[in-house]
């Protein structure tokens, strides 16, 4: 699949966007794309928000400080993680595997029973440290997965929206079009501007849009490949 391999090549940060609009069904493509990302047991905790009203574009921008990406690029999509919506799409999952037949077995036991026992850490989180001392005790015998505390389900939402982050910057330039993913942003206003409610953060700004002449700031470095590639 060269296709893929040239999008992976030629896929930049780019720091200065051209004014040209970015066609709906593209960004519908892209976003569309960005939702077949692996995520954990396939719940998905990601929302993208595409900031289109004026007024909000203009906040966003501030939130992002003012980076010359948020400011010249013609889409401005804030990528939100939910630590609390795994019921809501547990649920989902159910009822679309029953509606395909009946459920199996280790569907019911996976998402009925497992699932809640992992993802549950009782009132004000209370029950998540002890969950993770008890897996971290089980693991000195057997190997044992974290039984997560609220914290450790705070990073999984995090890992897994990154996910389809890439997916989305990867479909962006296959269709021609750049991005560039924003870490620097006021998060607390960012999160007041998009009405996020408790257990939900910004993961990350992604400026998108076709780059300018002075969009790629720096020839690309990569580490050396021993130092980020090993084997046992």
């Amino acid at each position: 699949m060269p296709e893929f391999f040239e999008a992976v090549e030629t896929r930049r940060t780019v720091r200065d966007f051209l004014p040209d609009p970015v066609p709906r069904d593209v960004l519908d493509r892209c976003l569309d794309a960005a939702r077949l990302a692996p995520s954990s047991s396939n719940l998905q905790p990601w929302e993208f928000v595409v900031i289109r009203d004026p007024e909000a574009r203009r906040a966003a921008n501030a939130a992002c400080l003012d980076q010359l990406p948020a400011k010249t690029a013609p889409v401005l999509v804030a990528l939100v993680m939910h630590r609390d919506t795994w019921r809501r799409n547990r649920d989902e999952i159910l009822r679309v595997f029953e509606s395909r037949g009946p459920l199996r077995k280790s569907q019911a036991a996976y998402y009925r029973k497992i699932i809640p026992a992992i993802y549950t850490t009782g009132p004000f989180g209370l029950l998540g440290p002890l969950k993770r001392g008890v897996s971290r005790l089980i693991s000195l015998f057997r190997p044992t997965p974290n039984f997560m505390s609220r914290s450790d389900i705070r990073v999984m939402a995090h890992k897994s929206t990154a996910l389809a982050a890439a997916a989305f910057m990867l479909a962006l330039r296959a269709e021609g079009y750049d991005s560039c993913p924003m870490e620097g942003f006021d998060p607390w206003r960012a999160a007041k501007l998009l009405g996020l409610p408790r257990g939900a953060e910004v993961n990350m700004f992604l400026a998108v849009g076709k780059r300018s002449d002075r969009g790629v700031w720096w020839d690309r470095v990569l580490m050396p490949r021993d130092w980020v590639v090993r084997e046992l």
